[in-house]
């Protein structure tokens, strides 16, 4: 795991550093309603879905490292139930205009040490135009595999809102997963505030509610889970880099009490 996550973080820091900066406008937009110049990564959420799609033309690579104790559950960046070390490696590529593919692996291990793998893949459409700068709404869906090795079909709703210095985000994530004894349906709603320290620093909070179907009835997987906790994330080299970071405090069935989590993406 350290090998492979060294391999992912020297592939997203070897950017060239000679590139020349794009406007701040370029630099705010993902999507880009023409030919593609958008450079900015804009990845700074730990457990929120970014709001906006890789550019056409584009993709972003990323690597996710989380440690805490527990169940492991999900392979997918919201996931609250990590046992151990969790490695999380994939990308997104901008197909068309407003829509992109993602894909990501997860390697994570047991509590008896065994390795366990998963992953997802899926398609995202920005819903709104690019000229709403200001508010985005994205709808994804696909393809996942738990750690466990079930199979399922996934989807999420994601808003982002800027205002000013400060960024809002909100989701709501669906999944079926195709094997006895599961819930029909699990659900998982994520929020998250951040504001604008300085020009390359964010700093928020965010929060996550896993598998909440357990509030309101019979629940087949141990019931809700909530995690809470800071985030700072920090745009380099034209923003072309994003690396973010945070400690949070988990609470419900199977979880830790402590779990940490730090992520790198790159534009490309």
């Amino acid at each position: 795991m350290t090998r492979a996550l060294t391999i992912a973080l020297a592939l997203a820091l070897a950017v060239p550093l000679a590139v020349r900066a794009e406007d701040d406008a370029a630099l705010e937009a993902i999507v880009s309603s023409g030919a593609s110049t958008a450079v900015a990564v804009d990845r700074s959420w730990l457990y929120n879905d970014s709001a906006r799609v890789a550019a056409p033309g584009r993709a972003i690579g990323l690597a996710r490292v989380t440690y805490g104790t527990g169940s492991p559950t999900r392979a997918f960046a919201g996931n609250t139930g990590t046992a151990g070390g969790l490695l999380e490696i994939g990308g997104e590529v901008g197909l068309a205009n407003r829509l992109s593919a993602v894909a990501i692996g997860a390697q994570g291990e047991d509590a008896g040490g065994s390795a366990q793998t998963g992953g997802m893949l899926g398609l995202r459409w920005s819903v709104l135009p690019a000229s709403m700068r200001s508010t985005q709404l994205v709808l994804s869906g696909g393809y996942i595999r738990e750690l466990q090795g079930h199979s399922g079909a996934w989807g999420r709703l994601t808003l982002g809102q800027d205002a000013g210095r400060t960024r809002l985000a909100a989701s709501l994530h669906g999944e079926r997963i195709f094997a006895s004894g599961r819930d029909s349906v699990d659900l998982m709603v994520t929020a998250g505030a951040t504001v604008r320290m300085t020009e390359v620093v964010r700093a928020g909070v965010e929060y996550v509610g896993q598998d909440l179907e357990g509030m309101f009835g019979d629940e087949a997987e141990g019931g809700a889970r909530h995690i809470l906790g800071p985030v700072v994330s920090a745009a380099l080299w034209s923003q072309r880099v994003s690396l973010v970071g945070g400690p949070a405090l988990a609470l419900g069935a199977g979880q830790a009490r402590a779990v940490g989590r730090v992520a790198v993406a790159c534009q490309f």
